[in-house]
């Protein structure tokens, strides 16, 4: 071996950027030991940002592109995804094992948050109701634009896995699907810190504010022609559901409207108001992510004067009371 051989032996050793991962697809060893994914159409030197479980990859060599290829240092990557990457000099070889074979490591909750627009997820959340029902609908409008905005880890989430909310769990009309899978989008991406207190909200809002808005009705009007699954190209009439729960939501709907719960106005409603809901949410999280968000819930005066009396404690004499914060005399009579 000559003298020129050694040296980008030793060189390549140093820099510790070795080719390969099986989560992206091995390539062949490039200078510098970076990983060359082709990218047509990609100007020389131009910015290339490389995401790993939503965390950027950042070293002494940053990734670019040259030849219309886009090289990525391998070792980040692989180190991003929890492998184990080393460079055996004697054989040439480049050594990754551990997670990144097929099994890459679970990103850590909260997952990465971004500001989305609130009317492109109100649109989504409306149409998405026409595809998988109210929980997948507000779910995926949320959990869909991230996968879009961030990729992993929102790219291996399935919004699929949602449809069980639908009719209040599996037509239970038991929580409102759109609440349920608005929550979960929620919880996902604020963590134990703010979970509770933006779910808290969410549920205030969908209680006490008629739905659908005019936002959602004259959306939903404007471009019901651009969709065959639309059931109504109707403005419809709103409802205070005071109630998280499906059937009191919908009851009240009915009795404001006259429109039958089996009705295709009532579905049309309903996909509306997954709209509105998810895009409320979306206002939610772009306030505590420009760190403007205020708590403003506040127990209802009813549930105050309950708890005053009924308390969760350890004396059974004095009552029985859990950690509600629904309305108590929407199925309980004052007293």
């Amino acid at each position: 071996m000559d003298n020129r051989n050694k040296s980008e032996e030793k060189n390549l050793s140093r820099r510790k950027f070795l080719t390969g991962t099986s989560a992206l697809a091995v390539g062949a060893l490039a200078t510098g030991g970076i990983l060359g994914l082709v990218k047509p159409g990609l100007a020389a030197g131009a910015p290339v940002t490389v995401m790993v479980n939503g965390k950027k990859i950042t070293g002494s060599v940053l990734p670019r592109i040259e030849k219309n290829t886009t090289l990525v240092p391998a070792r980040e990557v692989a180190e991003g995804l929890g492998a184990k990457i080393s460079w055996d000099g004697t054989n040439k070889t480049v050594n990754i094992s551990g997670q990144a074979q097929g099994n890459p490591a679970a990103a850590k909750w909260p997952y990465p948050y971004t500001k989305l627009d609130p009317e492109v997820i109100r649109k989504k959340g409306h149409l998405g109701y026409y595809e998988g029902a109210c929980c997948y609908g507000a779910f995926s409008a949320i959990i869909g634009e991230l996968s879009d905005k961030i990729g992993s880890p929102f790219t291996q989430i399935p919004s699929d896995m949602m449809r069980y909310g639908e009719g209040g769990v599996a037509g239970w009309a038991s929580l409102c699907g759109a609440i349920n899978g608005t929550c979960a989008a929620i919880n996902l991406v604020t963590g134990e810190d703010n979970y509770k207190e933006l779910v808290s909200e969410l549920m205030s809002y969908y209680c006490e504010t008629p739905l659908p808005t005019d936002t959602s009705n004259k959306y939903a009007v404007k471009h019901a022609f651009l969709v065959d699954t639309y059931k109504t190209d109707a403005e419809l009439g709103k409802s205070v559901s005071g109630s998280p729960l499906c059937h009191a939501s919908v009851t009240n709907w009915c009795q404001a409207t006259g429109f039958a719960s089996g009705s295709s106005e009532r579905s049309e409603r309903c996909g509306r108001l997954t709209g509105d809901l998810a895009a409320h949410a979306v206002k939610l999280l772009n306030d505590l992510y420009d760190k403007k968000f205020v708590p403003a819930f506040t127990l209802p005066a009813s549930v105050q004067e309950c708890r005053s009396c009924h308390s969760k404690g350890k004396d059974y004499q004095k009552g029985q009371f859990t950690r509600g914060k629904m309305d108590c005399v929407q199925c309980h009579d004052p007293h």
